[in-house]
């Protein structure tokens, strides 16, 4: 009997979730191709939110975009937290792990750094490969999610101006 009330639970608090994430993931489209702004300048905010986010960085990625949005202000908004939306814990992982993977074949050919505590190296090195590896995927990512970007907003763009001018058509 609990185990099916911890279920259905369970369920609801799952869609709860799922709306509210596809929900913000609508508003925030909507909000970035309603904006004056121009396709440079939402793609490469979208793009810098994406680096942001992407950086090893967990629990911290969404302050330190709010903290650039504050300070750089012909950033977007919008697409800083839509890029910060869709790169998030669940999507990490995945790429937290190709770090880790990447960095360790990349730094097999550097030294290693001279510490007599062996927790201590292990950790270095870890933190070595994992960082080397972040870097060496975040930064094509970063650049990829900018073309991909302009790509998109150029193709809703394009359908939004086809479908008002459809509709202005049957008005008239």
């Amino acid at each position: 009997m609990a185990t099916t009330k911890l279920k259905k639970w369970a369920g609801r608090k799952l869609r709860y979730y799922k709306d509210k994430f596809i929900f913000k993931l609508k508003r925030y489209t909507i909000a970035i191709l309603t904006s004056d702004k121009s396709d440079v300048s939402i793609a490469l905010s979208y793009s810098f939110g994406t680096l942001i986010a992407l950086l090893p960085t967990p629990g911290f990625s969404t302050a330190i975009g709010v903290g650039f949005i504050t300070v750089f202000k012909q950033l977007n908004k919008m697409a800083v937290l839509l890029s910060m939306l869709v790169w998030n814990a669940i999507t990490i992982i995945p790429i937290y792990w190709l770090s880790y993977k990447i960095g360790s074949r990349i730094s097999n050919s550097l030294p290693d750094v001279e510490v007599q505590n062996e927790t201590i190296r292990q950790i270095l090195l870890f933190f070595k490969q994992f960082a080397l590896g972040n870097l060496a995927l975040t930064i094509p990512i970063a650049i990829g999610s900018y073309f991909l970007a302009i790509v998109l907003l150029r193709l809703a763009r394009k359908m939004r101006l086809r479908s008002t001018g459809i509709r202005n058509q049957a008005t008239a």
